[in-house]
């Protein structure tokens, strides 16, 4: 009986070990785990176990994890713990081999992670949203008492606004992020430059417990280099920012990346991609389980109702990208160009009345600012205006989809027209992909591309 704990034991530590390290190998450590593989079947003296992979199911590996009962020692003992013994090593060398293709499929796999979330996390949303919808058409349009049309549709929308965080899950969304803390701890560290420079005006020259003038000179020196080094950085991020971006259909040369990067609305477009790029793969994934399902008219209804839930999301995600443009940013260039405007008549007025050189060298300083902030601005203008427009006609395709994709669900008979038309409609999404890809925008010098970069932020608060 020891025996044969002891050959349970050595097998069971064995499976352990391939159960816990299996999901590090990668294809460059194929040959090692053969080898080792090799190197367990030549220390038991018996072959590898080559046992078929469908003969190793969830039953057979939970009968092989428990320890043997224990008996009474008898003569046929010894013949039976070798017996078991060979069993065990076989047990081993099947898990070894589903676990290599659990592996083998994990990896293959490795550039769908993301998706795979958006899919699991998306699913019971599409679902509840077009409960909700049936939900909406049994209630009345309004109720002092009772549930009515407008909160079931306050209900729809705030679903609507959670898939559309959802989709945005993405490789690019994470790199996006990255360049963000970056900037962000580049202007921290500029900030941090304009301290020392302010308390060197009064730091002493020598000094044995204060930070001398000199001693913030160094500190200097080595905030320049840090921001230099984040720099390098970010400059390594956004080549992997653009080479995520053409995985999923996006090609952006550097120019049109530097204006996502410095316009207020570039991460609402790059997020406005992620999400048409995960739609698509949606579809495709739903025109296959409706291939799948056969001539079941009514799964294949079920799973085209969830693109149809698909395409509302795309239409909420639009018009609210379209309504912040129009009701804040837009209006908020016009109250900047009004001011400026306001200012420079005043610092015109002013310089005309002042014949002082140096009151009006100061004036005239203050004239050329303005001027290219009024310059930038109307330049920050056209830039909003073309993404309005661009964005609308991205609405307008999905209008005209849902149109076609509510009709067909009421009307389709046979599951083979909905298959065809899930797979027209990734055309649409590529075509959307790249609608939004914003112009290029020609700035005269390095000063009114910072201009442009102020505005951002005052339009971001």
């Amino acid at each position: 009986m020891k025996m044969r704990l002891t050959a349970w034991l050595c097998a069971s530590c064995y499976s352990l070990f391939l159960s816990s390290h299996v999901l590090a190998a990668d294809d460059e450590n194929a040959d090692w785990w053969q080898r080792s593989k090799q190197w367990w079947s030549e220390t038991t003296g018996s072959e590898s176990a080559n046992t078929d992979e469908t003969a190793t199911d969830n039953s057979k590996l939970s009968e092989a994890w428990k320890p043997p009962v224990a008996e009474t020692e008898t003569d046929s003992t010894a013949e039976g713990d070798n017996t078991w013994w060979q069993q065990s090593k076989d047990t081993a060398g099947q898990w070894w081999d589903k676990s290599r293709e659990v592996v083998s499929n994990t990896f293959s796999q490795g550039e769908s992670n993301d998706f795979a979330v958006v899919w699991q996390k998306i699913t019971p949303k599409l679902t509840e949203i077009g409960e909700l919808e049936a939900e909406q058409q049994s209630l009345p349009e309004s109720s002092w008492f009772g549930r009515d049309q407008s909160d079931a549709q306050d209900s729809i929308n705030s679903l609507l606004d959670e898939a559309v965080g959802i989709l945005g899950i993405s490789e690019t969304a994470q790199i996006r992020q990255q360049l963000a803390d970056k900037e962000q701890q580049i202007q921290q560290l500029r900030n941090k430059i304009a301290e020392y420079r302010q308390a060197k005006i009064s730091a002493p020259q020598q000094s044995t417990w204060q930070t001398t003038a000199q001693g913030y000179d160094e500190k200097i020196r080595q905030v320049e280099l840090e921001i230099a080094q984040h720099q390098q950085q970010m400059d390594n991020l956004k080549t992997l920012f653009v080479q995520s971006l053409e995985k999923i259909g996006v090609h952006l040369n550097q120019a049109q990346l530097d204006v996502l990067m410095a316009s207020v609305v570039g991460d609402d477009i790059i997020h406005s991609s992620i999400v048409y790029a995960n739609v698509r793969q949606i579809s495709e994934q739903l025109m296959i389980l409706t291939e799948e399902s056969g001539e079941d008219v009514d799964i294949s209804r079920r799973y085209y109702g969830m693109y149809t839930v698909l395409l509302k999301i795309l239409l909420h995600m639009q018009s609210q990208f379209i309504q912040q443009v129009e009701q804040k940013y837009l209006p908020q260039i016009e109250t900047i160009v009004s001011e400026v405007q306001t200012v420079g008549n005043n610092t015109q007025r002013l310089l005309t009345e002042t014949t002082d050189a140096k009151r009006r060298q100061h004036l005239e300083a203050n004239l050329a600012a303005q001027a290219l902030t009024l310059k930038t601005a109307r330049l920050y203008r056209q830039h909003l205006q073309e993404q309005r427009v661009k964005m609308a006609y991205a609405r307008q395709k999905t209008q005209g989809d849902l149109a076609i994709a509510q009709n067909t669900f009421e009307t389709v008979t046979l599951s083979g027209e909905l298959v065809n038309l899930l797979r027209t409609s990734q055309d649409t999404f590529n075509l959307l992909l790249n609608i939004e890809v914003p112009e290029l925008l020609v700035f005269d010098n390095t000063q009114m591309k910072q201009e442009f970069a102020s505005l951002t932020e005052k339009l971001a608060h």
